[in-house]
């Protein structure tokens, strides 16, 4: 929703309710006994209110998991500064009648002018160069430098209102309070968000479900929960032959479990094939998340349609398992793709689910069973969606399986006239070359502050090219989700193959997540 243009446009207007305020005031001559006095501190009030939403919009992404919320971010600062300016042009002509002498000598004699003066002047430079195109001449780093002066902006106001008042000092107070927390969410917060937190966890248990898939269960410690959303997934550190592997797996227990902490892994690469035949009760691994924007919210996802491809069940049985321990009132309709009969992962759990979840309704289908399979045949198709599914509603599609199939339900979905908006995709695979690329090409990449330039493949992503040649870059999930591996674009064209781990505003600095970004010609790194 927040992505809509008639939310941005609607803030917008919000954001002139207070300015609506004051001139309907005033057309009924009802700006109290002193106007000045009344205009003075309406539009005061109003700049350091409008500092403080915009110092909140960085905390709040991160607590109420809605990256979007930096869109929003600009407008607001952008008002501050606006009724900043309303509130220094009331005192420079209403009070002062352009007076330049007088201005002058209150701004250097009264501390609370002066401070206030301060603020606003520093406002003026980070209005300025608010825009994409200031970001780009400045450079990423240069314009994150300049705009923390907005931390100097926040503290001003308040101590020019605290200063202003002298007596009733309740309201300065609050907004320095609130502010000191904003700034310390802000400093302690990106640190953390970085690199997220790092646990270590020992292997209990193992359980075979397939023939080629396990579910590994890791005791948590009680002191340290992971604080998972059903759907997410973890980073592990494996070491396979005495060689790091760090691999990315959905979580398939409840997270509301504070006891383990479960994935389920399918047979299909190197790391996931040590783990079916070789991994030993004991076995020790580094985990890092949760990550993923891919989860289910019991607040806002009152209906859901789950795709499962194959091994794509494990975040769904995430979120089936959340939904029964929290009792909500979800409608469930679940599709899940498989080869054979055999290749049902969770078989016995969602039998259990369906006589425990009273709305959850579940269409297995088989593309080569046997002889006996008493459900639908084939692959999931339009016909067997329009069947099942019935009106489309504000129902909520979650797609986790192989690209092909997400791809198929996807374009099926859109047929039938479900909005973009309303489907979620996580991709079990990403960093695999995009198999209707015939041509492969090497180009020239350079790191800049490593100084090395090396050839690097079109079908290999950026991170690898730089691990490969001893380049450092920090990086978590490495599948686009976490945003650690973001790294500035000097130079040349990168494509990534999902965005969603990247802040906007990062992006708009020309940064690009190195783990699914892969060179398009010749590239320059600040890395």
């Amino acid at each position: 929703m927040l992505r809509h243009r008639w939310i941005k446009a609607l803030l917008f207007l919000v954001c002139l309710a207070p300015l609506g305020w004051l001139a309907w005031r005033a057309w009924h001559d009802n700006l109290t006994a002193n106007p000045i006095e009344y205009i003075t501190h309406l539009t005061g009030d109003w700049t350091i209110r409008f500092i403080v939403f915009t110092l909140a919009v960085t905390p709040l992404r991160r607590l109420l998991g809605l990256p979007d919320l930096i869109r929003f971010r600009r407008m607001l600062g952008l008002y501050a500064f606006f009724y900043g300016s309303m509130h220094f042009l009331t005192w420079f002509w209403l009070d002062k009648y352009f007076d330049i002498h007088e201005i002058a000598q209150d701004v250097v004699k009264r501390r609370f002018i002066t401070i206030g003066f301060l603020g606003l002047l520093l406002m003026l430079p980070l209005a300025v160069t608010s825009t994409k195109g200031w970001i780009q001449r400045l450079g990423g780093r240069r314009w994150q430098l300049l705009h923390r002066l907005v931390y100097v902006t926040a503290i001003a106001g308040v101590v020019h209102y605290y200063w202003l008042v002298k007596s009733d000092i309740r309201l300065p107070a609050l907004y320095g309070a609130i502010v000191i927390v904003l700034l310390g969410s802000r400093v302690f917060g990106s640190r953390t968000n970085r690199t997220k937190a790092t646990t270590s966890l020992k292997l209990a248990s193992i359980e075979r479900q397939t023939g080629d898939t396990v579910t590994l269960r890791f005791p948590l410690s009680g002191s340290k929960p992971l604080r998972a959303k059903p759907g997410q997934f973890l980073t592990f550190d494996w070491v396979v032959d005495g060689k790091k592997l760090p691999r990315s797996y959905s979580i398939s227990s409840s997270p509301l479990r504070t006891d383990y902490v479960e994935v389920t892994v399918k047979q299909q690469g190197t790391v996931s094939s040590f783990l079916n035949r070789d991994a030993k009760v004991g076995l020790k691994v580094e985990a890092h998340g949760p990550f993923g924007q891919f989860y289910f919210d019991a607040s806002q996802h009152r209906s859901i349609v789950l795709f499962a491809g194959g091994s794509g069940i494990t975040p769904m049985m995430a979120m089936l398992r959340y939904i029964e321990e929290t009792a909500a009132d979800t409608e469930i309709t679940m599709f899940y793709a498989v080869r054979t009969e055999t290749d049902v992962i969770f078989r016995e759990e969602l039998d259990r689910l369906k006589k425990r979840l009273p709305r959850f309704r579940c269409t297995l289908v088989a593309s080569s069973p046997g002889a006996d399979w008493p459900g639908p045949r084939g692959r999931v198709n339009r016909a067997l969606i329009e069947e099942q599914l019935g009106g489309i509603g504000q129902k909520t599609f979650f797609l986790c399986g192989p690209s092909g199939f997400m791809g198929s339900v996807k374009e099926i979905l859109m047929s039938l006239g479900v909005r973009a908006e309303q489907i979620r995709q996580e991709r079990f695979t990403i960093g695999t070359p995009d198999p209707d690329r015939a041509v492969r090409a090497t180009y020239p990449v350079e790191f800049v502050r490593s100084g090395g330039k090396y050839e690097c493949s079109s079908a290999d992503s950026l991170l690898t090219c730089a691990e490969s040649h001893g380049i450092d870059i920090p990086s978590s999930c490495r599948v686009g989700q976490c945003g650690t591996c973001a790294t500035r674009v000097l130079d040349g064209e990168v494509e990534m193959e999902t965005e969603e781990g990247l802040d906007p505003a990062l992006r708009a600095q020309g940064y690009r997540l190195l783990c699914v970004g892969r060179a398009r010609g010749p590239v320059r790194l600040d890395a």
